[in-house]
């Protein structure tokens, strides 16, 4: 639990822009401590999710009633999605940089991710019950949430690799071109999916 805390207030202070907190968890040896603790802070938000629900008799957006089985079921997912979702995106951006200066290693870049990615599961979770109040609401907190997680990276990748401005936005947009490449060739091979889902998802 020191640790947790411990993480969490480094998660904090990085989300502060403090570039000192930065290079000191940059240089952490070991990425299994801080993996484990957002695995463990994030099984302790969908308890609370599930609890919650199963006392007001579960969740609905704009009057639409989720499916509770499955949304049930997403949940138990969530948690080793979500550290894997941010494994994969600080990797993306640290292997880009590792392209850019071969000097440059993926590993520091992920420290930091994790110690932002902690704090960003409880944001994540507020927002997402928030959407069962106001889905407008959350989707502004969203996009909000989106620009800040932007500034913050380019602030990390700075701090972390000694980057120039071009260098870093190099690093920063290379990845978003890549991904949107792959989600537009997706949609247009599998248009029908978000439907698929939505239905799935709603009782």
């Amino acid at each position: 639990m020191t640790y947790i805390r411990d993480s969490l207030l480094d998660g904090l202070r990085i989300l502060g822009f403090d570039k000192e907190t930065i290079k000191q968890v940059s240089k952490e040896k070991s990425l299994e401590e801080i993996f484990l603790s957002t695995l463990f802070m994030n099984y302790l938000l969908v308890l609370f999710v599930y609890l919650f629900g199963m006392i007001i008799g579960g969740y609905s957006i704009e009057g639409k009633e989720l499916n509770m089985p499955v949304f049930f079921g997403l949940l138990m997912v969530y948690p080793f999605a979500y550290n894997l979702i941010a494994y994969v995106i600080y990797g993306f951006f640290g292997f880009t940089a590792e392209m850019l200066d071969k000097k440059k290693t993926i590993k520091p870049l992920i420290s930091v991710g994790f110690h932002t990615a902690i704090v960003y599961s409880i944001l994540i979770m507020l927002i997402g019950m928030l959407s069962f109040v106001s889905i407008s609401f959350a989707a502004f907190l969203l996009a909000f949430f989106a620009a800040y997680f932007l500034y913050t990276m380019f602030l990390s990748i700075s701090t972390v690799y000694g980057f120039s401005l071009s260098q870093v936005l190099i690093v920063l947009f290379i990845p978003f071109l890549i991904f949107g490449i792959i989600v537009m060739i997706l949609g247009l091979g599998f248009p029908q999916v978000p439907l698929y889902v939505v239905e799935f998802l709603f009782a």
